[in-house]
């Protein structure tokens, strides 16, 4: 038996081994989330965009760190909005591509403070998506009815 075709076997069995392992970690890493995990990422960003305009009104915030935790809620938007568009696609269901728009006007209603064109002590655009964010976890928590009600249907 020939030694190095034996190596190369071991190298082409070792390279498959790798790109399964890598396809399985991409899989998981872009797996849309359930419908109750989207409503819980929604409670935890109103919960942390509330305690955030709090803090402002206290004026606990200054500079760079209302900088840095604007950019940090505008990421956090984007990435439920992703997850609601996405969902909606696959899913085709108008009422939670309702809680996409509704998270886009949320975002929208906060970059303005990221550029610069509202002041960190004008609270109306943060309390304007704190209320959009709000009336999209209601649509959320609609859905979840919905699916609660469709399950028990189909469970007769």
């Amino acid at each position: 038996m020939n030694i190095p075709l034996v190596y190369e076997y071991l190298i082409y069995v070792a390279a498959i081994i790798v790109g399964i392992v890598l396809l399985i970690f991409l899989r998981r890493a872009s797996k849309l989330p359930t419908h109750q995990k989207l409503q819980e990422h929604m409670a935890a960003h109103l919960q942390d965009m509330d305690g955030y305009v709090t803090s402002l009104r206290e004026g606990k915030e200054t500079g760079v760190r209302f900088f840095k935790k604007i950019s940090k809620l505008l990421y956090t938007t984007d990435k439920l909005i992703y997850a609601a568009s996405a969902l909606a696609r696959k899913e085709r269901d108008t009422d939670i591509d309702n809680v996409s728009v509704l998270l886009e006007k949320t975002r929208n209603d906060l970059l303005p403070y990221k550029y610069g064109k509202r002041e960190q002590y004008d609270l109306a655009g943060m309390e304007q998506a704190s209320r959009e964010l709000r009336a999209a976890l209601d649509v959320m928590r609609d859905v979840l009815a919905r699916d609660e009600q469709l399950k028990a249907r189909s469970a007769k």
